[in-house]
């Protein structure tokens, strides 16, 4: 067969409804055999943006939880220090001008995560902030701070 009677019928192949499908389908398999990758469809790259949707979702949901837990154990560290230091200032401990200020940034970070948060158990502290507050404007008036 010459050229010329090979190009009326590649011509004509050309022209056949599918012949570019299966062209299609053979270079994919093709390139499949050479480079060992599948094509993949957009449903499956739906389907993995859906699991990959869910696992962010889920390790936001974890992040939230691990904050919260991190800010309840934080309220009772600041609680802790804040009924400590009363303790000293009953046993009549002198403490700095500085020590109180710290303490009194505890104050301020646990009421306001009990302002925020009302589940949680703040009575343990109120008579001490009171007392720790009334000790600071005694020290502030007399300027008996310890140096």
């Amino acid at each position: 067969m010459t050229s010329e009677q090979i190009m009326p019928l590649v011509l004509a192949a050309f022209a056949a409804p599918g012949f570019w499908a299966v062209v299609q389908v053979l270079i994919e398999k093709i390139s499949e055999a050479l480079t060992g990758k599948k094509k993949v469809t957009l449903n499956e790259i739906d389907e993995k943006l859906d699991n990959h949707q869910r696992d962010i979702d889920s390790l936001k949901t974890s992040l939230t939880t691990m904050r919260s837990s991190e800010e309840e154990q934080d309220a009772v560290a600041a609680r802790r220090r804040i009924l400590r230091f009363n303790d000293e200032l009953l046993r009549d401990i002198e403490h700095s001008k500085e020590y109180f200020d710290d303490i009194l940034e505890d104050v301020h970070a646990y009421e306001m995560y009990c302002d925020t948060h009302a589940e949680f158990q703040n009575e343990k502290a109120v008579m001490a902030i009171k007392n720790i507050r009334r000790c600071y404007e005694r020290c502030m008036e007399k300027h008996s701070f310890l140096n």
